[in-house]
């Protein structure tokens, strides 16, 4: 595997309980933890991979231009919806053969978490891999953060939030893709998009991983990969205030 691009996706408002802390810009990627931004914290993870090529943002292009100078390949700007926003960046990477797509609110992951994602994805051939961390190492390393979990047979698992695809398969699926991502929050809708028997084996705890991958890959015509990881922190978002004051205890901010 070469270099790998990367699109940081730095869109989205300060949820209500967020904005209190605000340094100015009602900008998720712009909450400044300690001395940084929030996405800057993501970048420094991100710079220390060695398989990590540009790093691209889309977000508010004139204020993340302004707090970055200049540490980023580009910054897109944004509109109005995640979505919108994720179909956006992947049209700008026509050509590559693998795309690393990163929340700017994941600001306790570090480099050696996603190297370890990223060696993980080698092992299997697949054109979209995507992390999951099992609930008890959240449980045992955040006790108190309050993740969407779903229940498959191998055991109980939270997504994360870095996903390396193949952007052409993304293009030529995006109507099934889009329908899924709206429905992230939620195991039951998810499962629904994918038929009534797979929320009856969901319901029965009958549903194993490598079932999920073979159907997805039958809809789609893509290898999907569900790689397994041992670092909580890559599900580790800032939705919310209770996120933010664990995140800045872990990173030692006053």
């Amino acid at each position: 595997m070469g270099k790998i691009e990367v699109l940081i996706l730095a869109g989205g408002t300060l949820p209500e309980d967020l904005k209190k802390y605000s340094s100015g810009h009602d900008n998720r990627a712009l909450l400044k933890i300690g001395d940084k931004y929030m996405i800057e914290y993501v970048i420094d993870a991100l710079n220390g991979v060695p398989e990590i090529g540009g790093i691209h943002v889309i977000g508010l292009k004139e204020p993340i231009e302004a707090a970055l100078g200049g540490r980023v390949a580009e910054v897109i700007e944004a509109r109005d919806s995640m979505l919108d926003n994720l179909s956006l960046g992947v049209e700008q990477f026509e050509g590559a053969e693998r795309l690393l797509i990163v929340t700017c609110d994941i600001p306790i992951i570090k480099s050696e978490m996603i190297a370890r994602f990223l060696d993980s994805c080698q092992k299997t051939e697949a054109d979209l891999y995507y992390p999951i961390v099992e609930k008890k190492l959240n449980d045992q390393k955040y006790p108190t953060t309050k993740r969407t979990y779903a229940k498959l047979k191998e055991g109980v698992f939270t997504g994360g939030n870095i996903v390396l695809l193949n952007p052409a398969m993304f293009r030529k699926n995006w109507s099934y893709i889009e329908r899924a991502l709206a429905a992230r929050k939620s195991p039951i809708k998810l499962l629904g998009i994918i038929g009534i028997g797979f929320i009856i084996k969901f319901i029965l705890k009958q549903l194993s991983i490598p079932l999920l991958e073979k159907k997805i890959e039958g809809i789609l015509g893509i290898r999907v990969k569900a790689v397994e990881v041992q670092d909580p922190e890559i599900g580790i978002d800032v939705d919310k205030e209770s996120d933010f004051l664990l995140v800045k205890e872990i990173l030692g901010s006053k």
